[in-house]
């Protein structure tokens, strides 16, 4: 199955997140959220989930803040370890979730960092 990652392209911060997972990893298929590409995809999801969430394909689909983690986790490195160390602790993922909440609700507002962040 495919590795995929449906983000939303029309935003500054998820495409810096989407360059810089790129550069360290192959393992992801990065896809914008439109339904075009999701019906391209061949994935059975919800069309009305990716315009509101992060999505990733991973032999399930994984939504928010539990996708980003799992993004990380193939990432390499410190921040691999630390997300799959996070992933094991489920009792916790509806403060990663909220944490994802607040921040996806005021993503606009960060995009000021993006030229120091170097993506």
């Amino acid at each position: 199955m495919k590795k995929i990652v449906f983000y939303d392209h029309n935003c500054k911060i998820c495409t810096c997140f989407k360059n810089w997972a790129e550069k360290r990893s192959s393992y992801w298929e990065f896809l914008p959220n439109d339904e075009k590409s999701i019906l391209d995809s061949g994935i059975d999801i919800d069309l009305s989930i990716p315009p509101k969430k992060i999505v990733c394909n991973d032999d399930e689909l994984f939504f928010g803040a539990i996708a980003i983690l799992k993004i990380f986790s193939k990432c390499g490195g410190k921040i691999s370890k630390l997300s799959k160390f996070f992933l094991r602790i489920k009792i916790l993922y509806f403060l990663y979730n909220f944490s994802y909440y607040l921040f996806s609700r005021n993503r606009s507002r960060f995009s000021f960092m993006i030229p120091y962040i170097n993506c």
